[in-house]
């Protein structure tokens, strides 16, 4: 009787031992201990604060990294749609500054988007085909990242601008989108659109 418990007690521990250590344990294990990229998450998620963040854009309300504290930690509003006038001096700056679809791609690039991503992001932010993402256009295409509404090809584009958030610029893919990582991607734009010249 008591090798039949010594059998079970090395098999729940061999059992216990496999399911803890997980698949990124034995990956490092199995490469001497060396550190491994982690594969990206097949489902995104946002965080509390990138979901409030997504909600402000829904509002026309962009949120970018900054040096003021406020109720989301290390980020501030530096832009507002230009709906009955502009909020600030960054705003009046950036509205009506689109960023044409090759310099959008350029920045999917440093986010680490291949071909197809970057043509389907393109393509979901661009709404009116002109050859350029305005502020509104892309704040919309922020929105979409909130909730599940919507029809199967917006919730294609969702998880695609969540997997480049969570895995591109400061994201570690972890399969949810911390705010910092949502303000990057942010941020990253509105650099890009204040490097462009006004557009008449």
């Amino acid at each position: 009787m008591s090798a039949l418990v010594s059998v079970l007690a090395s098999a729940a521990s061999l059992i216990f031992n496999t399911a803890s250590s997980g698949p990124a344990k034995s990956v490092a294990s199995r490469r001497g201990g060396a550190d491994v990229e982690p594969e990206p998450s097949a489902v995104v998620t946002l965080s509390p604060q990138a979901e409030a963040m997504a909600g402000f854009a829904g509002k026309g309300i962009m949120v970018s990294q900054g040096k003021v504290e406020n109720a989301l930690g290390a980020l501030t509003t530096v832009a507002r749609s230009t709906t009955g006038g502009a909020a600030n001096a960054v705003s009046a700056a950036l509205s009506g500054r689109p960023v044409s679809t090759q310099d959008f791609q350029e920045l999917l690039t440093r986010f680490g988007a291949d071909d197809a991503q970057k043509a389907q992001l393109t393509a979901g932010f661009d709404a009116n085909k002109d050859g350029a993402i305005s502020q509104d256009e892309f704040l919309k295409g922020l929105a979409k990242t909130k909730g599940t509404q919507g029809t199967p090809a917006d919730a294609d584009f969702s998880q695609a601008v969540m997997q480049l958030m969570d895995r591109g610029g400061s994201g570690n893919a972890d399969g949810t989108v911390a705010a910092k990582e949502f303000a990057a991607f942010s941020t990253a734009f509105a650099a890009t659109a204040a490097k462009r010249p006004l557009v008449a």
